[in-house]
């Protein structure tokens, strides 16, 4: 294959997320969380769905998470959360005492709770998240008294006391499923890693604070180039741009391009330290994620890193048009779609509900393909799905994917006929809920209208608890809220 320079990027990815996934921890930023703003790297998919750790309520009396898969809930395709050492995950400074908590929901669920639990002072960082490593009590539990939040909920919680690197788990339990959404937030308390104090007076280091992000990312190959940029409140301070570039593969290689690059940052750079501080308070660069300290009143915020590098050029394409779906008869249905294909390609997709069923699924090698594909849809109910597809190519590289939204209505053979459900085509006070799918009549003309995904669902919500100017087909903001349907 042909190989193209790649311009100067920052690892952070702005792939956006699906409808499908729920919630997050936003701050203090969530180890899952931080692979979506590229703070933390090699994270698999959680990068685009951070806010899809759900599973099984369970934690800590449970089966479910398992022990050792905490961080992913035990989602296979999230098992990169998993990966548990000292310096593996930015960590975002922290202290004892009064703190907020947000939760951002992209699809929020009536709540019994939000519980966040802690590692014990002891805990060992290199072995794997399981119940014995954290403390089995909650240190923080916010009543959802059975109601649906705000899609940004903050929630202020007192953080015990600890010292170094611990974890703090957040769970959010679900009142009208049997489901949690599970989230592992990094912290450092600072005062030398996870020793617990002794009484030898403490070491006062020059290097008293730590920047958000890492000296991390990728593995590298021989040509490549690393740029440390760091960042005050008025943007990067170009002065103090650090880039290193690939001597060799063994160089490559993530845990020693890091340590390198904090070597050279420690060598070049007098207002920051780059490594992990021991407990006589001097920062020494290690094989793995460093972090970086600067001193008392320092202006400096965050580091970043970023890579000029040689990547394989994909000359495979794919272009997915024309998408149909039928109405459901009997939980049955079909989506179509037009596939173009230059090149030899894997196409796999994969129809799912709003709760991330799977309805569908198809996986089809394709050679300069042009046809129609179908896909046959079992146990399906009206409303929200989506249609999602992967592109890859004969060498097994990901080089398109993306998300269509569809809304699956009930064939009207069966939605007319006044059973009670999603699709309720009586005057809308009658209706108990207005989700997402719902359709109701407008007596004043005679139409029926349907409302919209989240989170324009919401506007629905507030017609029914007054008319205003969502009211379908009248207010003067209807479209904001309802799809005509006829």
């Amino acid at each position: 294959m042909k190989l193209s320079k790649i311009a100067l990027a920052l690892a952070t990815l702005t792939v956006a997320s699906s409808a499908l996934a729920h919630g997050y921890v936003q701050s203090p930023a969530s180890r899952a969380y931080m692979c979506k703003l590229g703070q933390n790297v090699d994270c698999g998919t959680v990068q685009y769905e951070p806010q899809s750790v759900e599973r099984t309520s369970g934690f800590p009396n449970g089966t479910l998470p398992p022990d050792g898969q905490l961080a992913s809930a035990g989602i296979s395709q999230y098992s990169q959360l998993d990966r548990q050492s000292l310096n593996a995950w930015t960590k975002t400074p922290m202290t004892a005492g009064a703190h907020t908590f947000t939760w951002y929901h992209t699809a929020p669920h009536k709540t019994t709770n939000w519980r966040y639990y802690i590692t014990k002072q002891n805990w060992d960082p290199n072995k794997p998240l399981t119940r014995a490593q954290f403390e089995s009590t909650p240190f923080c539990t916010v009543n959802g008294n059975g109601q649906a939040p705000a899609v940004t909920q903050n929630m202020n919680c007192n953080v015990p006391e600890r010292t170094g690197y611990q974890v703090i788990y957040a769970v959010w339990e679900i009142a009208d499923t049997t489901n949690s959404f599970y989230q592992a937030i990094d912290v450092d308390f600072g005062n030398g890693g996870s020793q617990t104090p002794d009484e030898t007076p403490a070491v006062v280091s020059e290097w008293a604070k730590t920047l958000n992000g890492q000296i991390s990312g990728n593995n590298l190959n021989a040509g490549d180039k690393v740029i440390a940029r760091f960042f005050d409140a008025n943007g990067e301070v170009v002065s103090m741009r650090t880039e290193m570039t690939i001597s060799s593969d063994a160089q490559g290689d993530a845990n020693q391009w890091s340590y390198d690059l904090a070597q050279k940052i420690n060598a070049e750079q007098n207002d920051v330290r780059v490594g992990m501080k021991d407990e006589g308070g001097d920062v020494n660069p290690v094989h793995g994620a460093n972090s970086v300290y600067v001193r008392e009143g320092s202006a400096l915020r965050s580091v970043a890193i970023s890579y000029e590098e040689q990547q394989a050029q994909v000359d495979e394409s794919i272009a997915v048009s024309n998408v149909q779906y039928s109405k459901i008869v009997n939980g049955n249905a079909t989506v179509s779609f037009h596939v173009n294909t230059q090149g030899d390609v894997n196409l796999e997709a994969h129809v799912m509900n709003h709760q991330g069923a799977e309805k569908g699924y198809l996986k089809q090698d394709m050679n300069n393909a042009n046809q129609d594909v179908t896909m046959n849809l079992t146990n399906v109910t009206a409303g929200h799905h989506m249609l999602k597809y992967y592109a890859t190519n004969k060498d097994g590289t990901l080089f398109a994917q993306d998300v269509i939204n569809m809304m699956l209505e009930e064939d009207s053979a069966s939605a007319d006929t006044g059973t009670a459900g999603q699709y309720d085509y009586r005057f809308p006070e009658n209706l108990s809920s207005y989700t997402a799918g719902t359709v109701v009549l407008q007596p004043k003309n005679g139409k029926t209208y349907q409302c919209k995904p989240f989170p324009y669902s919401g506007y629905c919500v507030q017609y029914k608890k007054a008319a205003n100017q969502y009211e379908p087909g009248v207010g003067s903001h209807w479209q904001q809220a309802w799809v005509l349907k006829k």
